[in-house]
């Protein structure tokens, strides 16, 4: 009799679970469309003034290396100056019409994708500069992508390896210190990962 009714109270704590378990989930769909035709009827916003970034070509080392890896970065980066680039990473499409009006979509987008080819780009270039034994200016592709307010997490892992690897402690300390003011998603778990390679170097 014990098992039976313990039994029957699993089953309708089960089916309390499910009712609730269905209710929330309606709410969040509920949210999302009132928000979504919220931002479908967002008036369209200047974003003249965004934090657009600029590529600073000058202080890539552009033209050294006759290398096809390498020169297709330096291609992609000439192209991307001559675009608009944003980080908005963490942010849907629904909080990007609700800022700026969905009629800004389209351009956001574009801009967004431009940034992660940047970041891409950056990483790679560093990585065929490294592969060919250029460290120096494979440090300096690394340390642009910083001064462009790039938050890959590639980016700050490469070069903090280089700055450990020359023993150069005030530098990483530096870069850390960069890494801890991010105003992104990564900032956490580059900082993590920074800290990391900082505890394994000092092992060795």
């Amino acid at each position: 009799m014990i098992f039976l009714g313990l039994f029957i109270f699993i089953i309708f704590l089960i089916a309390y679970l499910r009712k609730k378990s269905s209710a929330r989930q309606t709410d969040v769909e509920e949210e999302f469309w009132a928000r979504e035709n919220e931002a479908n009827h967002t008036r369209r916003k200047d974003i003249s003034g965004l934090p657009y970034i600029t590529i600073p070509l000058e202080n890539f080392p552009m033209g050294i290396y006759d290398n096809s890896e390498i020169k297709a970065c330096e291609e992609t980066l000439a192209d991307l100056s001559g675009k608009k680039i944003l980080n908005l990473e963490g942010q849907t499409n629904t909080d990007l019409k609700l800022k700026y009006g969905p009629a800004n979509l389209e351009a956001l987008t574009e801009c967004d994708n431009n940034y992660a080819l940047l970041c891409r780009t950056v990483v790679s270039y560093a990585q065929a500069l490294l592969a060919l034994g250029h460290q120096t200016e494979a440090q300096t592709v690394l340390e642009a992508g910083i001064t462009c307010g790039l938050d890959h997490s590639q980016n700050y892992l490469l070069l903090a390896g280089l700055y450990l690897n020359a023993g150069d402690t005030a530098a990483f300390d530096a870069l850390l210190a960069q890494a801890e003011t991010l105003d992104s998603p990564q900032r956490d778990s580059i900082v993590r990962r920074l800290h990391e390679a900082e505890q394994a170097a000092s092992a060795h």
